[in-house]
């Protein structure tokens, strides 16, 4: 009796869960039908803001064979429209060309190109930026120089364009030119520029007239001779803020032009390669009277100037006064020195000498690394010690400038209380990261 009672209570049971399973799957399925109807009834000024938090790629796959009311909806706005073609297959953006860029180019204010099939096509976007008569920021990745100069030629006709990243595929014969086309748009407030290859043989730029650009903001990720920094910042007058990588003046002789007033130069970042001590003086003075910022990496450079304090000191008092922020790296590659306590003492009493009143009232202070190992594109760029591989327990600093040299690094042979740095100093990364 008990027996059977207990399966009568397991039918009820089984019968009940299956009722509530029935019941919520059919409140899962309102809710689901509530939801979208609830979504469809919306404003549209609501759906917008909605679309503003979205990739438009994104919206056009979801919304644009959904309906009739929301392809008007993204066909028919005025609103802007912010395009990326990054990770898009061949097919799909030759539909995403046809319904929206094309027929809306008028529209666009933000086109971000990485692809490399898309600088070839018919139907590529610099086809027709003539059209693009509200675009606002350009970004172009791994873009072939081929197509590059027959671009910027288009990008005069358009008065709005204030921001401009370039980043080249292949090697660039002639970067002066390209740098000579940029300054000629006439809107544009940032520009960052990231060329392939060597400037040895490149024609000067022309000397300025009155065709100045209205650039604030410039970032140039390539190598530039010290000798052609006075041509190239006369045609910025109203420079804010300012990145680039030197190396020392060109053996061939060049003609001398004289250094144009900066007065609006705030923010300074500086890669320099061999570039001594004297050297970098001359640019401070001829160029840097009014920055507040300055950020300087150093390499490649045995000058010890660098670790003059009292050199430091006038510098900064005579021709920077305004200067609150002051960050600077300084690298020399020590191989094979013995761990000697006069070697260590000597390295220590730089660093002491920058501990004077000067530089602690402005709270800038300054360490030494030792046994240090950089983790680099090329494996063999180390600041450490000793090379040898078999030295990496002594290391007690890694700095990753790399991340493709990280699949490869086993830090299994480093100490266990070395600590590491992800680095941008020698990265393309803009040192001062704004949004135009």
């Amino acid at each position: 009796m008990e027996q059977v009672k207990r399966q009568q209570n397991n039918l009820f049971d089984n019968y009940d869960d299956s009722k509530r399973k029935k019941i919520a799957s059919k409140s899962h399925d309102c809710l689901s039908r509530e939801t979208i109807t609830n979504f469809e009834v919306l404003s549209n000024e609501l759906i917008y803001e909605v679309f503003e938090f979205l990739d438009y790629f994104h919206i056009y796959k979801a919304f644009f064979n959904l309906n009739i009311r929301f392809r008007n909806l993204l066909t028919n706005s005025s609103l802007p429209i912010k395009v990326n073609i990054s990770s898009i297959s061949k097919s799909a953006y030759q539909q995403y060309y046809t319904d929206i860029i094309r027929t809306n180019a008028y529209r666009i204010n933000s086109l971000r190109l990485s692809n490399l099939f898309i600088y070839g096509l018919t139907s590529s976007p610099i086809q027709i930026l003539s059209k693009f008569l509200q675009l606002e920021r350009l970004i172009l990745d791994n873009i072939e120089s081929e197509y590059l100069k027959k671009l910027l030629h288009s990008l005069k006709s358009l008065s709005m364009l204030s921001s401009l990243t370039i980043t080249s595929l292949d090697s660039i014969k002639n970067k002066n030119a390209i740098y000579h086309q940029i300054f000629c748009l006439p809107a544009l407030k940032y520009c960052k520029v990231s060329l392939e290859g060597y400037s040895n043989n490149d024609d000067p730029l022309p000397s300025i007239t009155n065709d100045y650009s209205p650039i604030e903001h410039l970032v140039i990720n390539d190598d530039m001779y010290l000798d052609e920094l006075n041509c190239l910042t006369s045609y910025v007058p109203q420079l804010r803020r300012f990145s680039i990588q030197l190396r020392p003046e060109y053996w061939k002789q060049r003609t001398k032009i004289r250094p144009p007033t900066l007065n609006h130069l705030t923010h300074v970042f500086l890669k320099m390669n061999y570039v001594n001590f004297n050297q970098f003086e001359q640019l401070v003075i001829d160029l840097f009277a009014t920055i507040q910022f300055l950020r300087i990496s150093i390499t490649y450079n045995g000058d010890m100037e660098y670790m003059n304090n009292k050199r430091w000191e006038q510098l900064i008092l005579s021709h920077m006064p305004n200067l609150r922020i002051f960050d600077i790296r300084y690298e020399r590659c020590l191989y094979n020195i013995p761990p000697d306590d006069n070697n260590q003492l000597t390295l220590d009493s730089y660093i002491n000498q920058f501990t004077t009143p000067f530089w602690i009232e402005r709270q800038w202070f300054f360490a030494l690394r030792r046994k240090s190992y950089t983790l680099s594109q090329t494996s063999n760029q180390k600041t450490c010690l000793n090379s040898s591989e078999t030295n990496l327990r002594k290391v007690r600093h890694v700095r990753i400038q790399c991340e493709k040299e990280l699949i490869n690094w086993n830090s299994q042979n480093m100490a266990s209380d070395s600590d590491y740095d992800i680095s941008d100093y020698n990265s393309g990364q803009d040192p001062f990261e704004i949004d135009y």
